[in-house]
């Protein structure tokens, strides 16, 4: 019995949650928008064959989806989230060890005797999950968790089913350019060809010695996972991010300090519902407003900082620091563009220390209680310091689907 590493990769997912809902779009182009509508940032198979690119501006591609008659979505995360919380708690019942990796990814572990048993499991699975949401999930099987990566891809628009076994491997890396791989961008290719290592073959031939004081952990690691030591082992869930980011542009200009708030009060309460999800506190924030990168008030944006006199994830005190801080850096008259936050010093609310004076900030029974509510009915059922999208602020997505599965008011009806 030997243990292999699983990769779980949901096909082309903003588009296959678009399609769970929508039977008409099967097999018809698909693509979904970026935040205010401006890039594509998911194509249908059907669109990557009209020679389509990711990333490319929405208005440089609008009459070439016109003529193909491709069906355009603005980004609906609420509904993408949703999905992937299910695709990955039904993943979760189902096998060893599993560590999300992103929202339409995971790793899991897998003991592995014979390669056919392990090839059935894995079509169990894909079935399973094709099942129960709707998602269709491809799996590569491997030694390590950077193999499993490739090997997701050999089969990901085939069976959907890829194992390379250490054996397999072996007659591989010849073939197999670094550039390729997982983590591996341009910059580290063109530091790996400038040592004249190509392929797979090439590092593993390299002194480890040297690759390790060329390319210091992060090429002795991946060298360690290309020759089948697991280095990159599953975390188990818990290790807390750095930072928490929430930003975003708005859909127009704004001169209104209640607009700006209002925006930051969205991004506090998506920041804080995920500390706390994540059963940790923030002891640093960051309010960031800006203005058009294209005009006269290009440097009239900012940033400002609170250090906090005891770490929390409670909305209502992060917001009211928030507030504070965004009305020092106000300046009446200038065309805002772009608000957000960022939490840092962040540490698992386990080890939160006492105030050395008065009460720890922020009520948690009040939180606790509020996001309760939110899971049963619906992400923003219960807000704090804002309305229900106030216009002004708010992303332009003209094309966004309904929240199937996370807004009462958006269930889809029949009849």
């Amino acid at each position: 019995m030997m243990k292999y590493v699983g990769l779980a990769d949901c096909n082309n997912f903003f588009v296959s949650c678009e399609r769970i809902f929508r039977p008409d779009l099967w097999n018809r182009p698909v693509i979904v928008l970026s935040s205010n509508d401006g890039a594509v940032v998911a194509r249908s198979e059907e669109v990557k064959k009209l020679g389509v690119p990711m990333g490319v501006p929405f208005f440089k591609v609008r009459d070439i989806l016109k003529q193909n008659e491709v069906a355009v979505f603005s980004s609906n995360f609420d509904l993408y989230r949703d999905i992937s919380d299910r695709v990955m708690n039904t993943l979760r019942a189902e096998v060893d060890d599993m560590e999300q990796y992103s929202i339409d990814e995971a790793f899991f572990e897998m003991d592995v005797d014979k390669p056919e048993v392990a090839r059935n499991e894995m079509g169990r699975l894909r079935d399973l999950l094709y099942r129960h949401v709707g998602i269709p999930v491809s799996f590569g099987l491997a030694p390590t968790k950077t193999i499993a990566k490739y090997a997701n891809g050999l089969e990901k628009r085939g069976t959907g089913i890829s194992f390379v076994t250490k054996e397999h491997w072996q007659g591989l890396k010849e073939s197999v350019p670094l550039s390729e791989l997982w983590g591996v961008g341009g910059a580290m290719s063109k530091r790996f060809r400038e040592h004249s290592l190509l392929t797979v073959a090439d590092l593993l031939a390299a002194d480890p010695a040297r690759v390790a004081k060329i390319f210091g952990v992060y090429g002795a690691r991946l060298r360690a996972e290309l020759d089948g030591e697991i280095s990159k082992g599953n975390s188990h869930g818990t290790e807390l991010p750095k930072t928490i980011m929430s930003t975003r542009s708005f859909a127009k200009t704004t001169e209104e300090l209640s607009v700006l708030e209002e925006a930051l009060a969205y991004h506090v309460s998506r920041a804080a519902a995920e500390l706390r999800e994540k059963e940790a506190v923030a002891g640093r924030l960051v309010v960031i407003v800006q203005t058009s990168r294209h005009g006269d008030f290009f440097l009239r944006g900012g940033g400002g900082e609170s250090i906090l006199p005891s770490p929390t994830a409670d909305t209502t005190a992060l917001l009211k620091e928030a507030k504070r801080l965004a009305r020092t850096l106000f300046e009446s008259g200038v065309p805002y563009k772009k608000a957000g936050i960022v939490l840092g010093n962040i540490r698992s609310k386990d080890f939160e220390q006492p105030a050395l004076f008065g009460h720890a900030l922020g009520d948690s029974k009040l939180m606790s209680a509020m996001d309760q509510i939110n899971k049963k009915m619906g992400q923003d059922s219960v807000t704090i310091g804002r309305t229900k999208y106030k216009e002004g602020w708010t992303n332009r997505h003209d094309h966004r689907s309904p929240r199937y599965t996370t807004n009462w008011n958006e269930i889809k009806s029949i009849g």
